[in-house]
Parts: C-alpha cells; structure tokens; sequence
C-alpha cells in the first residue's frame, strides 16, 4: 500500500481532483433542462483536455526524473503563482 502513493505529485494530484469535479459537474449540467447549462457542460468537458495533458506529462516528468525533482518544481511553480496573486493584490490595492 505504501509503494502506490509513493510517486504522487501536486499536478496529479489536483489533477485527478479537477478531472473527477469536471466530470460530475458537467454530467449534473448537461442532463438539466436548460440549453445554456448543457453548453456550459460541454466547455468543461472540453476543459478537461489540458488537465489531462498536464497529468501525462508529469507522469513522464516523474518517470524520468524522479518523485522528489518534480515536487520541487511543482512547488516552486505554485509559491510563484501565489507570489504573483500577492502582488497583484497589492498593486489593486495601491490603485
């Protein structure tokens, strides 16, 4: 059991969560009555094509370089992103 959660990583890991709301949401959108919802469950179907990319290529990444690298840089890219948030804030705040 230890083995099978060894090599998970942030991208997959909010991947599989993202793949797995997108998948009910557009299941509970598309089946309504409602012809703008059924379009809006279209587009998160379609949505799911770049998350899948993501998670191919960060089993890759994690099958080449290994569990620990690709953490690290997957967290790098977060704290970066959340760096940006901040300032952004920031500057709305200031203007």
């Amino acid at each position: 059991m230890k083995k099978q959660f060894q090599n998970w990583t942030l991208f997959f890991v909010a991947g599989i969560i993202a793949v797995i709301t997108m998948l009910i949401a557009s299941i509970v959108l598309m089946t309504g009555p409602s012809a703008p919802d059924a379009l809006f469950g279209m587009y998160l179907l379609f949505s799911l094509v770049p998350v899948l990319v993501v998670i191919i290529i960060d089993r890759i990444l994690v099958w080449k370089f290994g569990n620990k690298n690709v953490n690290k840089v997957q967290f790098s890219i977060l704290l970066l992103i959340v760096f940006l948030w901040i300032v952004r804030f920031v500057v709305n705040l200031i203007m």
